[in-house]
């Protein structure tokens, strides 16, 4: 009774971390250990079908070797995922079952093995399974309470691709592939009070393309448009790895710098500038360069909407400048 307890209590304890607000992969790490724990297996593993392939991987297991996870492929076409995946309910393979069956090479010999399916409505999406090296080793009990994990886990997956998905529309400009301006602002913000909190200083790079609108006109959308993805990817092979690159706005992108002074903002800003300045696009003319403004928080601005209006108002000294240049507010006002 006592056993049993302590293994419904694990659905709930699974529910809690849900609805605690914990990452799909933190409640998969947290549900593997304590199955592996308290129902004695052997090894405990999920996989899952990859989105654009008949293959199959491990996201999350125990008792499963690196080496095993590392080489490990199959294909959802084998004998046994074709086996799985047209099963409503799991299936429970004894001792006298191959160890390989279909394309599925199972790492350890086994006396009992439990498989359940996971499907998301009527999509499959993958399965989960334990094994032991006893024989009968779960009981009816055990299995129902493993299917019932087994089908929030399938819940918990799913959400999270979709949160996922949500996070690649909301978080990401689909042509430049940087950081939307809406990550930028919530970003900055929260760089700005880490920074005061840390002691250290921020600086806030907004770059625009000069001879943009003329190019446009000239050439068409779709060549001023490959102009912003060549800079945007210009912009990422030139940052540190805690750089926070994002388009601004149309013609505009911004980088948010943490920890980084006046002097190292300027050499990198330097670089970016230099290299769209060597660039030859497709079309020659009229020539694409970069103006770009820099500020620095705290030194020129202890918020938000003050660096951001510091830096356009540089911004607009550079244009005026014909462009092509480097600014920085403090060497400026």
């Amino acid at each position: 009774m006592e056993n049993r307890d302590k293994k419904l209590q694990l659905i709930q304890m699974v529910l809690d971390k849900i609805n605690a607000g914990y990452r799909a992969e933190e409640v998969m790490s947290f549900t593997v250990d304590i199955v592996r724990e308290l129902f004695k297996c052997q090894s405990i593993a999920i996989l899952m079908k990859e989105t654009k392939s008949f293959h199959m991987r491990v996201i999350t297991s125990r008792g499963l070797s690196g080496d095993f996870i590392k080489y490990f492929q199959t294909d959802e076409k084998g004998e046994l995922i074709n086996d799985i995946s047209t099963r409503q309910k799991y299936l429970l393979l004894d001792e006298g079952a191959d160890k390989k069956r279909g394309l599925y090479k199972f790492e350890h010999d086994f006396k009992t093995l439990l498989i359940v399916p996971m499907k998301h409505g009527n999509k499959w999406v993958g399965f989960t399974y334990m094994d032991s090296k006893e024989k009968g080793a779960f009981s009816s009990e055990d299995i129902h309470i493993f299917v019932e994990l087994v089908n929030l886990l399938t819940v918990i997956i799913e959400y999270g691709r979709l949160e996922d998905q949500l996070h690649q529309i909301y978080d990401y400009d689909e042509l430049s592939k940087l950081y939307s301006y809406k990550y930028f602002r919530d970003s900055l913000s929260h760089e700005i009070k880490r920074a005061d909190h840390d002691k250290t200083n921020l600086s806030l790079c907004i770059a625009a393309v000069d001879h943009i609108r003329e190019y446009n006109e000239i050439h068409g959308h779709a060549k001023a448009d490959k102009i912003l993805q060549l800079i945007g990817d210009i912009i990422k092979k030139s940052i540190r790895d805690i750089d926070i690159p994002a388009r601004y706005s149309g013609a505009k992108f911004a980088i948010i710098m943490p920890a980084c002074k006046d002097n190292e903002a300027r050499k990198i800003a330097e670089i970016i500038r230099k290299k769209v300045e060597d660039t030859t696009f497709e079309k020659k003319e009229p020539k694409i360069y970069l103006s770009i403004a820099l500020t620095n928080c705290p030194a020129d601005a202890g918020n938000e909407r003050d660096l951001i209006n510091k830096t356009e108002q540089i911004l607009y000294y550079c244009k005026r400048e014909k462009g092509n240049i480097v600014k920085v507010y403090s060497e400026t006002v």
